[in-house]
């Protein structure tokens, strides 16, 4: 009575099979591949694409007003916190970039959203990581642990950072997408933070309360680009972050961006 959904996708022998990623159909996929555009790519050819790339901002350094480049400095390189001059190596925990503001030769990708994971906690760690790891989790911290000076007002920090930085999008020397965080927000939250204080008694009258809080940009929904945006290889793409308020942050955290969709690469055999 209503047709076979699955034949409904596929388009002739050799056809895709139905997708399951968000803003992206078969008939697309199939487009790709009858374009003539992409030599080398074949239906097992595609995979779902999420390049990101992570800035890191420092405690107690007001933020620089000038751009901080995304996706400029890929897996293995040198690069500095966004507020800092002290050089890290970039890993997987920062980046899954291996060129330079571009996808290598025989990869190609179509985005349908740009997501920016900025999340905060209300309590700052109890020590912190230097070299490759500057600035993230040593000892993260327990409750018996806890000083008055590790309290963070979480709610203002993450209020500043996403109305305070503006983020911009570039391909082939031509601005694109461009806004304030909150404008693209993200899918990759953390869940499952129960929320509240604990009382940790210390002397007679004194106490100090364990925040429990946990801030994520967005509800876990995500703004689908109006029109695929499409990143052909070896071609010069660019994200941009500044910070029009520079204002000291008061913890260290991290901005996350993703730029979500299909992928392709070139496959022999």
């Amino acid at each position: 009575m209503f047709g076979n959904p699955l034949a409904s996708q596929l388009q002739g022998p050799g056809g895709a099979p139905p997708s399951t990623l968000d803003g992206v159909t078969a008939q697309m996929i199939n487009q790709i591949l009858g374009s003539g555009k992409y030599p080398g790519l074949t239906i097992k050819s595609f995979y779902g694409e999420r390049l990101y790339d992570t800035a890191r901002v420092a405690a107690g350094t007001a933020l620089p007003t000038s751009e901080f480049q995304m996706f400029a400095n890929p897996f293995g390189s040198q690069q500095t916190e966004i507020n800092g001059t002290t050089q890290y190596t970039k890993t997987l925990i920062d980046t899954n970039m291996t060129n330079a503001r571009q996808l290598p030769a025989g990869q190609f990708a179509w985005i349908t959203s740009i997501q920016v994971r900025c999340t905060l906690t209300g309590a700052l760690d109890d020590t912190t990581q230097t070299g490759a790891n500057l600035g993230l989790a040593n000892a993260p911290g327990i409750g018996t642990s806890l000083a008055a000076a590790d309290d963070v007002v979480a709610v203002n920090l993450i209020q500043a950072a996403l109305e305070s930085f503006i983020i911009k999008f570039n391909y082939a020397g031509t601005d694109f997408e461009k806004g304030p965080l909150f404008l693209f927000p993200s899918r990759y939250g953390i869940s499952g933070v129960a929320g509240g204080f604990a009382y940790v008694p210390t002397t007679a009258g004194t106490g100090i309360m364990q925040n429990e809080a946990i801030f994520n940009n967005g509800f876990g929904g995500v703004y689908t680009l109006p029109c695929v945006r499409q990143i052909d290889s070896l071609y010069q793409f660019a994200v941009a972050l500044q910070a029009f308020n520079n204002f000291v942050p008061t913890r260290n955290f991290r901005i996350q961006v993703i730029l979500e969709g299909l992928g392709a690469k070139s496959v022999v055999g």
